[in-house]
């Protein structure tokens, strides 16, 4: 029994050392790029993110995305949706939550500038004083704000696998654009 609560403590011991060491390494790494592959399988957006660690405690990064999906734009075309969003570029702040570093919740504060385009129907009226509708696409950019919270661990010092909900409003062209947006993502990175 002696032996085997030897043994227990040895490896114990040895286990924090390792977290020990993991943490040391993540922490002279500042720097991380993820790609978010929940967006990239569900709706074809490319979403690439790069985060800047401050401390052990504060982080800032950008995050940009594109979409030209054939399946969206159709759905556009054909008048199945009114709003196509093409692109977003989002800076965040982020506060870890939790006293780890190697695996930690955190919650963050957005911005975003957005754009796409925008489909309406309007009325016009012809020289002849006839009314008639027709189908008008312009395009739009706003700006928003927005926060979230999300879940995020490395395994093997560098590989970063994070989980992120978060949501924000638009705030100045709200008759075009989106009244909601969404930061939802699996996400894997890698730091460096």
């Amino acid at each position: 029994m002696k032996r085997f609560l030897l043994i227990l403590l040895f490896g114990f011991q040895f286990m924090t050392a390792q977290d020990t060491i993991s943490t040391s390494k993540l922490l002279h790494r500042k720097n991380e790029f993820r790609i978010d592959l929940l967006s990239l399988v569900a709706s074809s957006k490319l979403n690439a993110t790069y985060e800047r660690f401050l401390n052990n405690r504060f982080s800032v990064g950008v995050t940009g995305n594109y979409t030209d999906s054939n399946k969206i734009n159709a759905k556009f075309d054909s008048g199945n949706r009114n709003v196509n969003p093409k692109y977003e570029i989002m800076p965040f702040v982020r506060y870890n939550l939790s006293k780890g570093i190697s695996s930690f919740y955190f919650a963050e504060i957005f911005a975003s500038a957005n754009g796409g385009n925008f489909r309406e129907t309007v009325r016009l009226t012809n020289q002849n004083n006839n009314d008639y509708y027709t189908i008008q696409k312009t395009t739009y950019s706003d700006l928003g704000l927005g926060a979230g919270v999300g879940y995020k661990f490395y395994i093997k010092d560098r590989l970063g696998i994070e989980f992120l909900v978060g949501f924000g409003t638009n705030l100045f062209n709200r008759d075009k654009s989106p009244d909601v947006l969404s930061r939802v993502g699996l996400n894997i990175g890698y730091r460096f």
